[in-house]
């Protein structure tokens, strides 16, 4: 079945380090609420996100708007610093879930000029790549060092173009692989229809609102 996609979406951070400073900016998915989520931003030193361990500092987000701004103190300016977007709380409590994030900003030594280091930005992604009646082949990438299987990461699928954080999907799959980045199929139990739109979600976490990505598609008329 032919499909095009309309839209895809993910945390997206932007930021620079200054003298003994980090400064990130967020932008939050599309219908999310940050703060009744649990989201949160965590410094890490380290090239990479050590996916369940805590960070050096810690800020939740305090507010529902989509768009905002963070900075973290650090010590060191010789060394690569990393802040994630985390998703939300472990399950049931209110500790974050460190294995949720979903979106990083690298600040790498040497790579930037007067005395500025831009920060380099990754995020989660999804699509489809095949679209049947009974099935979903989708393409998802994650940040370097997750994995999603024992982390928790979960697929949705909802109808028309409005991603609900409350769980009113069609569907959901457990991420089956431990891989980062991979491909997964998804068998459906109500057919794809034609001439039909669908969003397709990633999460980082085992909770109804851990989403980090999604792609709106439409499916072909007959």
């Amino acid at each position: 079945m032919n499909f095009t996609i309309l839209q895809t979406e993910g945390i997206q951070l932007e930021g620079k380090l200054a003298g003994s400073t980090v400064s990130v900016t967020y932008t939050s998915m599309l219908y999310e609420q940050p703060a009744d989520n649990q989201c949160f931003l965590g410094l890490w030193q380290n090239s990479r996100i050590p996916f369940g361990l805590g960070s050096i500092v810690t800020k939740q987000i305090s507010n529902n708007q989509r768009i905002g701004s963070a900075s973290f103190p650090i010590h060191a300016t010789n060394v690569s610093y990393i802040v994630g977007w985390g998703a939300g709380s472990e399950a049931g409590k209110s500790d974050p879930n460190y294995k949720s994030i979903g979106a990083s900003l690298i600040f790498t030594p040497g790579t930037g000029s007067g005395g500025i280091t831009p920060g380099v930005a990754y995020q989660c992604q999804i699509q489809p790549i095949d679209v049947s009646y009974d099935s979903v082949l989708v393409k998802f990438t994650t940040l370097p060092g997750n994995t999603p299987k024992s982390n928790e990461n979960w697929i949705g699928l909802w109808l028309n173009d409005t991603l609900d954080f409350n769980g009113g999907y069609l569907q959901k799959w457990d991420v089956s692989s431990s891989s980062p980045e991979d491909t997964q199929g998804l068998e459906v139990t109500d057919q794809i229809k034609a001439g039909t739109i669908y969003t397709l979600a990633y999460a980082t976490g085992n909770r109804k609102s851990d989403i980090v990505a999604r792609c709106t598609f439409r499916t072909a008329d007959y």
